[in-house]
């Protein structure tokens, strides 16, 4: 089986583990290690990630197996990845973390609420990680749903309300508020159809609040609440706001922006779509820019819709369960809440400092983290690359100045000098050559082209060329400042990217 490093920006993270195929091997072995980084493979000694689900800015995570549960039961695990942040910065995060870690917990009794299974720390080396691992939740999301068949039917929207409200007043009666209610942050299980609320990383804790304090800024622009845009104090009604704007967003497929008029500040819905004027009216009211104009709780959204829907429809009578089915050819897949960092406050109109968590979901990037490329690879790794890449160019620069000038003239030999070794270049950035490629294919290879020619060729100019002792020393010359000029490069890169 495969096991996948969990360090970040580990090169090479997936790591082939045949024995653990056959007997009882899995069970009884004690830990394994990444063959490229050391990393500890069994995390906490007993959580094996096979692929990764999500990144974001301050988290990653996977899908990993419980090898102490008799069926190697499917969990997942979130770490906690904090890269390039200042300290205040790496501060938040973790006690971003360590809250989410704290309300699911508590929280998750709740059969609608994925449960927390573990939380740990790693140390591997010099370097602390932090893991928390969840529930499995084998679904797919409204935002999924959405996506691949546009709106949503007013009856199953009003299920959906009818499912998630007494799960936001159980969140709410126990002191938190959710904070990032969002369709990327509602799961319908396939197994039977039960929705789930996810992504507690952003909850505020209403108890630890004093009166008047302000909020941190954690929110989707469009999705939050006035109150938390402008970084003021949020309320559980913050939570039946963001609900609201849900809402809107199924019954007609459109993003929250393309439904709020920025010139009246207000929202402009009501000619997308038709249901019933009881509904319009109960979103409205929950869509209030006054927190104390909304419904106090999600009891009372849900006691309003009882009343405008329970002569007719019957679709309160199991509120945990829906009829929808799931898309076709969406991924049936658990999109885990990602840790992210928390924006500042902002205008409606105005982008959060990251991108929301289901960006990161919907589809994991092919690079090990959000982290440039310049600043993601291992230091040494890539100082030994500019080695390599300035050995080379040197090498082929002797040829062209002693061979190329000679035969083709001077233009045309610096013009294949610089596509050779620009192709190099691109090649190693691009992974396609790793360190050992351009150590034995190209540098040894270009060694190995320019003595044979020496040898056998009846080329005069190459006669000409200095004894192999001087390109090398020339040739190293030009690889030791590669090196320099690339970490004073790196070193200018990074202090930018952190005022940034």
């Amino acid at each position: 089986m495969d096991i996948y490093c969990t360090r970040p920006n580990c090169p090479k993270p997936v790591n082939a583990c045949p024995d653990l195929d056959t007997g009882g091997t899995i069970k009884t072995i004690s830990q394994k290690f990444c063959v490229t980084c050391g990393m500890p493979l069994f995390l906490a000694g007993r959580y094996l990630t096979e692929k990764p689900l999500a990144r974001g800015g301050f988290g990653a995570a996977y899908i990993a197996r419980d090898r102490y549960t008799p069926a190697m039961r499917r969990c997942v695990v979130k770490q906690l990845m904090p890269l390039g942040l200042t300290g205040q910065q790496l501060e938040i995060a973790k006690q971003m973390f360590d809250r989410e870690g704290e309300v699911l917990e508590r929280l998750g009794t709740h059969p609608q609420i994925p449960d927390l299974l573990a939380f740990f720390e790693v140390q591997a080396g010099k370097d602390n990680f932090f893991y928390l691992v969840q529930e499995f939740i084998d679904g797919f999301t409204l935002e999924q749903l959405v996506e691949q068949h546009g709106a949503i039917a007013e009856a199953d929207v009003v299920e959906i309300m009818s499912s998630l409200l007494p799960v936001l007043q159980f969140v709410h009666d126990h002191g938190s508020i959710h904070r990032d209610i969002k369709p990327s942050n509602i799961m319908i299980r396939k197994a039977d159809q039960t929705y789930f609320l996810l992504d507690f990383g952003a909850v505020k804790q209403v108890t630890a609040a004093a009166a008047g304090q302000k909020s941190t800024g954690i929110f989707t622009p469009g999705y939050g609440a006035p109150e938390q845009m402008r970084g003021d104090k949020v309320f559980p009604s913050s939570d039946l706001y963001a609900f609201a704007v849900t809402c809107l967003y199924l019954l007609t497929g459109k993003e929250p922006d393309d439904l709020f008029d920025v010139n009246t500040n207000k929202w402009n819905w009501h000619s997308a779509i038709a249901v019933n004027p009881d509904l319009v009216r109960l979103l409205d009211r929950m869509l209030e820019t006054a927190p104390n104009m909304r419904f106090e709780s999600a009891k009372d959204v849900l006691d309003a819709l009882k009343q405008i829907y329970a002569p007719t429809s019957q679709t309160l009578t199991q509120p945990s369960q829906t009829s929808i089915s799931a898309p076709s050819q969406v991924p049936v897949s658990a999109p885990p809440a990602v840790v992210t960092p928390p924006p500042a406050p902002a205008s409606r109109r105005v982008a959060s400092a990251s991108p929301p968590p289901v960006q990161a979901a919907r589809q994991v990037p092919a690079s090990p983290s959000a982290t440039p490329w310049l600043l993601s690879a291992p230091l040494g790794n890539q100082l030994f690359a500019a080695f390599l890449i300035g050995f080379e160019g040197m090498l082929l620069g002797l040829v062209a100045y002693y061979v190329g000038f000679a035969q083709i003239g001077m233009q045309p030999s610096l013009l294949i000098l610089g596509g050779v070794v620009l192709s190099i270049l691109w090649l190693r950035i691009s992974q396609i050559l790793d360190n050992k490629d351009l150590l034995i294919f190209v540098n040894v290879g270009t060694i190995l082209a320019v003595v044979g020619l020496q040898l056998f060729a009846k080329l005069p100019q190459l006669q000409s060329l200095p004894s192999l002792e001087n390109m090398a020393l020339m040739s190293a010359i030009a690889g030791f400042a590669t090196v320099t000029c690339m970490a004073l490069f790196r070193l200018i890169f990074q202090l930018l990217y952190s005022f940034l």
